[in-house]
């Protein structure tokens, strides 16, 4: 993929790339390409099947243009790989279908529940941002896992002492 200049500057952060003298950033450029040769392809093939994020495209961009690779960006740009894997795509389609399936649950039993209308709005307001990330990251954090579950308790509680 052969980058304009105009694409160049767009997708880089320029202000990294000005402190270094032309020589210096054709020999990193070149080290870069030795070094980091199948993170660059890897990242090549993101970019070109259109399913690089904003960091993945400007890793790549770092990587082709010379700039200094430190530890933490090439731990960052493995583990974006690592992510895109057919492997790891398909356990978070897989862990994001288990996870909307139990939000359901938690909302089925909150209209069951029989609450004030506000106090409904509310938690829908709440389950849909937690429907949200699950949707984005395909995961939930432990706080998160556990506040459905606190939720889902006290719906049911409130739907035995009713019912």
């Amino acid at each position: 993929m052969k980058l304009t200049a105009k694409q160049f500057y767009k997708m880089s952060n320029y202000k990294n790339y000005k402190k270094q003298s032309p020589e210096k950033m054709k020999e990193t450029e070149a080290f870069n390409k030795k070094t980091y040769s199948k993170e660059i392809k890897e990242l090549k093939f993101l970019v070109e099947t259109k399913k690089a994020n904003n960091f993945i495209t400007e890793m790549y961009v770092a990587l082709i243009a010379g700039r200094k690779i430190t530890d933490k960006m090439l731990n960052a740009v493995r583990k974006a790989i690592k992510g895109n894997t057919p492997v790891e795509l398909e356990k978070k389609r897989l862990e994001t279908g288990r996870l909307l399936s139990k939000l359901d649950m938690v909302k089925e039993v909150l209209h069951k529940a029989n609450y004030h209308e506000t106090y409904v709005w509310r938690s829908e307001d709440f389950l849909g941002s937690i429907e949200k990330h699950i949707r984005d990251r395909g995961t939930l954090s432990s706080k998160q896992k556990l506040a459905l579950n606190k939720m889902y308790k006290r719906f049911n509680k409130r739907i035995e002492t009713n019912g």
